[in-house]
């Protein structure tokens, strides 16, 4: 988890071309050739900081969904709690990870051993937001989860890509209002 966590560090501040095996030593902290120890190749350390990177987005999510299926759960709480969440993803220090999540699956673009591991992910993510179906799209819809996620990741990269501030709660929530089904 030391290692991973300061790779995502490194990856957020210089680039998945500044992830090497000795800035991660460096920036965890730990003896030159900690790193290379427990992954002998940068794929490896790839991969470990793509775990750690869906366990931490995992236990967000989950506790979004935890919070539905404790309170309300009509679509405008629904709305509200995902908008809280890209927000909060949006601001530091979470905005960090945001910026090292966007590398990393561009880097995994390049590696098929971690695309595999990507499509696991994101099933298990999709999976982790099926609570919010039914309070989306009446009859429920499970495809609305995938377009809500991808509606999500496509506003925080065009935020990160241009260096905005995070959106404002209200902005995100009109957004995310954009894929309820049409009255008419």
């Amino acid at each position: 988890m030391r290692i991973a966590d300061a790779a995502l560090s490194v990856i957020a501040g210089a680039g998945i071309r500044g992830l090497t095996h000795r800035a991660v030593d460096a920036e965890a902290e730990l003896p030159a050739g900690s790193t290379s120890y427990y992954c002998r190749k940068r794929v490896d350390l790839l991969q470990l900081t793509l775990v750690r990177l869906y366990d931490l987005d995992s236990a967000d999510i989950a506790a979004v969904t935890q919070r539905l299926v404790d309170g309300p759960s009509h679509a405008a709480a629904i709305k509200r709690e995902i908008a809280q969440l890209v927000v909060q993803w949006l601001t530091p220090p979470d905005r960090a990870r945001t910026i090292a999540r966007f590398e990393l699956f561009l880097a995994a673009s390049h590696e098929p051993a971690l695309q595999a591991l990507l499509q696991e992910q994101l099933a298990g993510i999709v999976g982790l937001t099926e609570v919010l179906t039914p309070a989306i799209a009446e009859p429920p819809r499970p495809e609305q989860r995938l377009a809500i996620l991808m509606l999500a990741e496509g506003l925080m990269l065009s935020n990160v890509r241009q260096g905005l501030q995070a959106p404002a709660l209200a902005d995100v929530e009109r957004l995310l209002s954009t894929l309820e089904p049409s009255s008419t």
